[in-house]
């Protein structure tokens, strides 16, 4: 009795303010949470788990030891998928990171490459940008691959010592500064090969910068996922 007075609650609430999609504010209808099917099914796919000559892997070879990597989706401007990441990172939808887990999580699963990875790691914040934003746009992300592959997710182990926002005036600045904006925290942790996860990636710098920490053991491995990739 208690839970039909409940969904009776939240159908009559739903009824005179309905849940609007994160992607195009339409109204939801019963069943979508967050995202429309409409705005799913305009999703930019990478599939560059079935590229040979996959662009992120290359970019990011070029720079670091990689062992596989990808990115769900392409980011365009003025599309639904930067709207949903405006809403993921500023819009306090935080939840979003479950949404874009769980389609990461899954495609992993059925990869061979990424079947030996043994914890998953998130690019930090800097404190500062924590605490105002209340979250890692990228926490619910990895928290929810790990629970997918079944292995730990670890924070605090890579830490972000420099605001690079505050710092760097310029892409160059910006990329000078990275180098030295991270450092690996006192945390004891023991696995080998690591996934790298993060929102976006541009050039790479970020996470150049924090895999070649992950690196330092000459026995670690590195892998890497991120949401969207920017052409």
């Amino acid at each position: 009795m208690k839970n039909f007075a409940k969904e009776f609650a939240n159908d009559l609430v739903n009824l005179f303010f309905p849940l609007q999609c994160l992607g195009c504010n339409s109204p939801l209808i019963p069943n979508e949470k967050n995202i429309c099917v409409h705005c799913q099914l305009q999703l930019p796919f990478t599939y560059f788990h079935l590229d040979e000559n996959n662009p992120m892997a290359q970019k990011l070879n070029a720079l670091l030891k990689i062992e596989a990597t990808t990115s769900l989706c392409y980011f365009e401007k003025n599309s639904v998928f930067e709207q949903l990441i405006y809403q993921l990172k500023y819009g306090g939808q935080e939840q979003l990171g479950t949404y874009f887990g769980s389609l990461m999580g899954e495609l992993l699963l059925a990869l061979k490459e990424f079947k030996n990875i043994e914890a998953v790691i998130p690019v930090p914040l800097h404190p500062k940008r924590k605490r105002k934003r209340g979250y890692n746009q990228v926490t619910l992300f990895g928290k929810t691959i790990a629970q997918h592959l079944d292995v730990p997710f670890i924070e605090g182990f890579l830490l972000r010592t420099e605001n690079t926002k505050q710092l760097a005036k310029t892409t160059d600045d910006r990329n000078a500064v990275l180098k030295n904006a991270f450092e690996l925290g006192t945390k004891n942790s023991n696995p080998k090969h690591w996934l790298l996860v993060d929102d976006i990636i541009t050039t790479g710098a970020t996470l150049d910068a924090c895999g070649s920490l992950l690196l330092k053991n000459p026995e670690n491995q590195l892998s890497i996922a991120t949401i969207g990739y920017r052409i």
